[in-house]
């Protein structure tokens, strides 16, 4: 038997939820600007 608790070698919670957090972000911007920047002006054409 080991002394070390349980819990060593899990992935920690609190990184995941983080970067979990980030990616949302990231998605609701990138949804943000489509709706409101790109698509009022129009696609770029030659």
């Amino acid at each position: 038997m080991s002394d070390q608790p349980p819990e060593v070698g899990k992935h920690p919670r609190g990184t995941m939820a983080l970067v979990g957090l980030y990616g949302v972000l990231f998605v609701i911007g990138w949804f943000a600007i489509f709706l409101l920047i790109y698509l009022p002006r129009g696609a770029v054409t030659r």
